[in-house]
């Protein structure tokens, strides 16, 4: 069945913006509530006033990084072509100001149906359930797009369709037992090497149809 919505995490997916991680993951170790990744730290610190603090230094990096953006496998044009035929909406856990900068930056902010930030929610299950319900669509009629394990399983808990995006990776088998691309392949989510590729498996899925994929949209990037 095809869908009617596309959700695109922004961060790592999208775009880079380069920030120094490290000075971060220093910075919130010093907090009463603390964690061993920003992540982590935001999924249980969310609200705190330890997350307040950590959210405005992370947020000023943020913008600053702005100017030095890497734009990932030719996005806007891909998203561009996308925003013709089905409803966008975008997830990303930096700050709301953040990714409306990105956004403008990518060119893409007329497509933008809803833009959920880490103010918003504490991880990307959350994240994902704001969108689909401020899109108005059915969970089995979106797609999400996103670069992380955790995307995926976000996906799969909220009912949607996803594919995700593991550029260059270097092995999925993480231990004697397990295999990444097992795991996924039993949740039903492949596997993308980039942006164009994840959307030319979910054409051949039958989840979207967009004439880019096969005229031209290949060759733009």
């Amino acid at each position: 069945m095809g869908v009617e919505a596309i959700v695109f995490d922004v961060d790592g997916t999208l775009a880079l913006l380069p920030i120094d991680w490290r000075a971060v993951i220093d910075a919130i170790r010093e907090e009463p509530c603390s964690a061993n990744s920003f992540l982590g730290f935001v999924n249980r610190c969310h609200g705190t006033e330890s997350f307040w603090r950590i959210h405005n230094l992370v947020s000023e990096l943020e913008l600053r990084a702005v100017e030095n953006i890497v734009v990932l496998d030719n996005s806007p044009v891909i998203v561009s072509e996308l925003c013709r035929l089905y409803t966008i909406g975008f997830v990303t856990m930096q700050s709301k100001v953040a990714g409306v900068e990105v956004l403008k930056r990518l060119g893409i902010s007329d497509c933008a149906k809803v833009l959920v930030s880490r103010e918003d929610a504490r991880n990307r299950i959350e994240q994902i359930a704001i969108a689909v319900k401020k899109l108005g669509v059915s969970p089995s009629r979106t797609l999400f797009i996103g670069d992380k394990m955790l995307d995926a399983l976000a996906a799969y808990l909220n009912g949607l369709k996803a594919v995700v995006i593991l550029r260059n990776a270097r092995d999925l088998r993480i231990s004697d037992t397990d295999y990444l691309d097992e795991d996924l392949e039993v949740l039903g989510i492949p596997i993308a090497k980039n942006l164009l590729d994840a959307i030319e498996i979910a054409s051949r899925l039958g989840w979207v149809r967009i004439a880019g994929v096969d005229k031209g949209l290949s060759d733009s990037g």
